[in-house]
């Protein structure tokens, strides 16, 4: 969260970005008005404190029945303050879950995904993309392959991720939609194989980078999403466990990201600047209600209510955030272009980056070739210290003083997006799919075909 002080200073930078989000402007005017009574009514209490203090001294030497009825009718006073700043406080705290982070000078403007602005893309023919084929609006799309970029027929009818998943036995989604309902599915034989090439492939290269593994619970209090912004904004997109079934009465939320668990791992804490950043990754199942999403995107793996998915967090001082967040997205580039996957990255305008947490926000998209469009494979985002707040993260620098320290997560790799990436992109004319030459190392096989 941003700190009441700031808040209070740049009413016109917090305004702008709920603004930029399309959120109601009067929820400021609401926060402010609440803070000015919350500040009044805690300087009254502490004035009667101040006053019973002084007549519990007097008392002490002398028996003064005026001064006696003075302190009882303070204490009344105090009670009736008390229970008036009680209400206050927990108006005011709910306001400042809605108040979301203020967007750094370089997000651009604009209300929806079309004025998103494309930063970079690659594909196999064209490599780097110079800067004439990038724009709003997924302006490289026309540059991207209408084929399958490694198949050498470029002239075959292509075929999505859900009939390439059939005809090669590796993607079930009729048998899980018995077993579970819509929007599930079983992945089968060299799929699941695939999918672990992905993890090892990515896992090698963030440890390289300096990373370290974590395998992090999946059940979460409240306090992890709140802290890390994904209540109360999306609290309709998390599954929850009864309070009966958890211990102590607990409420507990299946995560949909690693990255509540990975961040609270520091929760409460206070590091020593040499100690950061911190840099962890985690490779672990998520879950969505996909509320409100009924009807987009049902066919195939795509939009899930189960996923597993490789994320990236780092914990950072201020002066290292911007560096990572861009350290993060040269990790991207360097996995999708080994992969030899054509994708770009877009720096998310402020009507397009929904999450509260956010000051910048870019998504990373793969291409589709069997559906001439890109889809989201990875968000990078740089929350700077508004997680932190809420999750209480400090480090102590070399002068001794305690400041918040900054968070930026990455999506890293969804599992499922990825593997549909590779069918559409890796698939021939006889519905066979090519491995990518830096997984066949791992998965020992070099092609998936079934007849």
């Amino acid at each position: 969260m941003l700190s009441i002080d700031y808040i209070r200073k740049n009413q016109d930078k917090v305004k702008s970005s709920l603004l930029g989000r399309k959120l109601d402007v009067s929820i400021l005017d609401k926060l402010l008005e609440s803070d000015k009574r919350r500040v009044e009514l805690i300087e009254k209490v502490d004035g009667i404190n101040r006053q019973r203090n002084e007549i519990s001294h007097k008392l002490k030497s002398v028996r003064d029945e005026k001064l006696i009825e003075t302190g009882k009718n303070l204490k009344k006073q105090k009670e009736s303050l008390d229970k008036e700043l009680s209400l206050i406080e927990e108006e005011y705290n709910n306001l400042m879950l809605w108040i979301p982070n203020v967007f750094k000078d370089e997000v651009p403007d604009g209300s929806e995904e079309k004025d998103n602005i494309e930063t970079y893309a690659w594909s196999p023919e064209i490599k780097s993309f110079d800067k004439s084929k990038l724009g709003k609006d997924n302006k490289s799309s026309q540059y991207m392959p209408k084929y399958s970029s490694h198949s050498d027929n470029h002239n075959f009818e292509l075929r999505d991720h859900v009939e390439l998943g059939e005809i090669n036995d590796i993607i079930d989604i009729n048998q899980s939609a018995k077993v579970s309902g819509s929007r599930f599915s079983y992945i089968k034989k060299e799929g699941v194989l695939l999918q672990w090439a992905i993890v090892s492939h990515l896992s090698k290269k963030l440890i390289e980078e300096g990373f370290y593994p974590l395998n992090p619970p999946l059940l979460v209090k409240e306090r992890s999403l709140y802290g890390t912004s994904h209540f109360p904004q999306e609290k309709d997109q998390v599954y929850s466990v009864e309070d009966s079934k958890v211990e102590d009465n607990n409420k507990l939320y299946l995560v949909g990201s690693s990255e509540p668990s990975n961040f609270s791992y520091f929760m409460d804490k206070i590091l020593d600047e040499y100690e950061l950043p911190q840099m962890v990754f985690a490779n672990t199942t998520c879950f969505r209600t996909e509320v409100g999403s009924w009807g987009k995107d049902v066919r195939g793996i795509k939009r899930v209510h189960q996923f597993d998915k490789l994320e990236m967090d780092v914990v950072s001082t201020p002066d290292q955030s911007d560096k990572i967040f861009k350290k993060l997205l040269d990790i991207n580039k360097w996995f999708w272009e080994s992969l030899e996957i054509p994708f770009h990255i877009i720096l998310k305008c402020k009507g397009d980056s929904g999450y509260y947490a956010s000051a910048i926000q870019s998504d990373i998209e793969a291409w589709l070739p069997s559906q001439n469009t890109f889809i989201e494979v990875g968000t990078c985002t740089n929350a700077t210290d508004f997680q932190a707040r809420r999750l209480n993260i400090k480090y102590r620098d070399e002068n001794g003083k305690l400041n918040y320290v900054h968070t930026v997560n990455d999506t890293g790799a969804p599992l499922g997006r990825s593997l549909i990436a590779i069918l559409e992109n890796y698939q021939q004319e006889d519905g066979s799919i090519l491995v990518p030459k830096v997984l066949r190392e791992y998965t020992g096989f070099d092609k998936i075909k079934r007849f």
